[in-house]
C-alpha cells in the first residue's frame, strides 16, 4: 500500500510538472510543488522525529516466579513533531512473557502499550530493547529503529514445600540434646501443669487444676529438639540442563526458599553454603526482610569449579558438632553422595542428602 501511494503521488507530480511545461500554466507548477512539498515534508518528519525519542516503563523491579503484573511502555516524541505516528514493540528475555491486554493507542505525540507481564523463571531478567516503527499520518514513509533501553527485573524463586523435610534433629553426640533439654514451650509433647504467669495464652488454661488450686494454672508442653541447620548446595555444573535452563537445580532452589522462609517460624537458625557461595547466616533474631535471602537464591547458578562434596570434610569439622547438615545434590548423584556420607553417619554426625 505504501509503495502504491508513493507511486501515485510521484506520477501525479510528474504529470502536473510536464503539463505545466507544455502549457505554461502556473497553476500546474503550483499543484506539482504542493505534492512535492508534501512528500518531502513527510519524509523529514519521520527522519528527524526518529532522532529525539524517549522511552518510559512502568513495571516492578522484583517479581516472584509465576506472578503476573500489569506493565506499561510509553514512547514520547517532541511536541514539535506532532505529526509523527509511533508503533512500539517490547522485547523480553526468555524468563518473562508478555501478553498485550489492549491494542496500542497511537496519538500524534506518544504511543502507549499496556501488557501483562508474567515471570516464568527466577534470575536476572530483562525488558528491552524496544523496537519502534515510525510513520507519517499518510503512511508514505516508514522508519524502523531500536532503542537500547534495558530494564532489569529480578525474579525471586517461588517457595515450594519439600515433602520429606523434617525440622527435628541434632548435631554430633549430645550437644543439641543437652542444650535443649528441659526447655518447655509451644511443642506438642505433654509436660505438666504450672501456675499462670502474665503473658501465657488463655487457650492453655487448665480448668481442672485452676479449680482444684483456687488460682490460675496453665498447660505446659516440651519443645521438640530443633537443631540449627546447614544447607549445603551443590553448584558444580552436573545438573541436568535444557538449553540454558536447569530444571532440577531451579526446583531445589524453590525448596531451599521454602526452608528459609519457614525456619524463623520454627525457631531454627539456618546457614546456607555452596560450592561457589559465601556463607549466609539466617537466624530468627536478624530475620527482618524475607526477600533478602530470596534475592540471593534468585542469582545462584550451577557454575562452581568444584563439588560441594570436596568441602564436606571442612563442613563436618566446622559445623558437625552443633549443626545438622543437609546436602542438596542432583538426582543422578544421590547414590554416590549417600555413600559418601555413610562414614560420617557411622561417627554420629547428622548428615542428610536431598535430591
Amino acid at each position: 500500500m505504501r509503495e502504491y501511494k508513493l507511486t501515485a503521488l510521484m506520477a501525479a507530480t510528474s504529470f502536473l510538472l510536464c503539463s505545466g511545461l507544455m502549457t505554461n500554466n502556473r497553476q500546474m507548477y503550483w499543484m506539482a510543488s504542493v505534492l512535492g512539498a508534501l512528500m518531502l515534508g513527510t519524509y523529514l518528519i519521520v527522519k528527524r522525529g526518529a532522532q529525539r525519542l524517549s522511552v518510559a516503563r512502568r513495571c516492578p523491579t522484583e517479581m516472584v516466579e509465576g506472578e503476573t503484573v500489569e506493565a506499561q511502555l510509553a514512547v514520547v516524541a517532541p511536541s514539535r513533531n506532532g505529526l509523527l505516528w509511533i508503533k512500539a514493540e517490547e522485547t523480553v528475555s526468555s524468563g518473562l512473557m508478555l501478553e498485550p491486554i489492549e491494542t496500542e493507542s497511537s496519538t500524534p505525540h506518544s504511543s502507549v502499550v499496556s501488557y501483562r507481564l508474567t515471570a516464568l523463571r527466577r534470575g536476572e531478567q530483562q525488558l528491552g530493547p524496544v523496537k519502534l516503527t515510525l510513520s507519517d499520518p499518510f503512511g508514505l514513509f516508514f522508519h524502523s529503529q531500536q532503542i537500547d533501553d534495558i530494564t532489569s527485573i529480578l525474579v525471586l524463586p517461588r517457595p515450594v514445600q519439600l515433602p520429606n523435610w523434617r525440622w527435628e534433629g541434632g548435631g554430633h553426640g549430645r550437644f543439641a540434646a543437652s542444650a535443649l533439654r528441659g526447655r518447655r514451650g509451644e511443642g506438642s509433647d505433654w509436660h505438666g501443669v504450672r501456675p499462670y504467669t502474665p503473658g501465657d495464652p488463655l487457650r492453655r488454661i487448665h480448668w481442672r487444676a485452676t479449680a482444684r488450686h483456687g488460682q490460675w494454672h496453665v498447660k505446659e508442653f516440651e519443645t521438640s529438639q530443633l537443631a540449627p541447620t546447614v544447607i549445603a548446595l551443590e553448584q558444580a555444573p552436573t545438573w541436568r540442563a535444557e538449553g540454558d535452563v536447569y530444571p532440577d537445580f531451579d526446583q531445589v532452589i524453590r525448596h531451599i526458599a521454602w526452608i528459609a522462609l519457614e525456619a524463623p517460624r520454627q525457631g531454627v537458625s539456618l546457614i546456607l553454603v555452596g560450592s561457589n557461595l559465601p556463607e549466609l547466616r539466617l537466624t530468627p533474631e536478624n530475620y527482618a526482610d524475607p526477600r533478602v535471602l530470596l534475592r540471593q537464591l534468585a542469582r545462584i547458578q550451577p557454575n562452581a569449579n568444584h563439588s560441594i562434596l570436596d568441602d564436606l570434610p571442612r563442613l563436618i569439622q566446622q559445623y558437625g558438632e552443633q549443626y545438622r547438615i543437609a546436602l542438596f545434590v542432583p538426582p543422578q548423584n544421590y547414590a554416590p553422595c549417600h555413600a559418601r556420607v555413610q562414614p560420617y553417619l557411622a561417627q554420629g554426625y547428622s548428615v542428610e542428602v536431598y535430591a
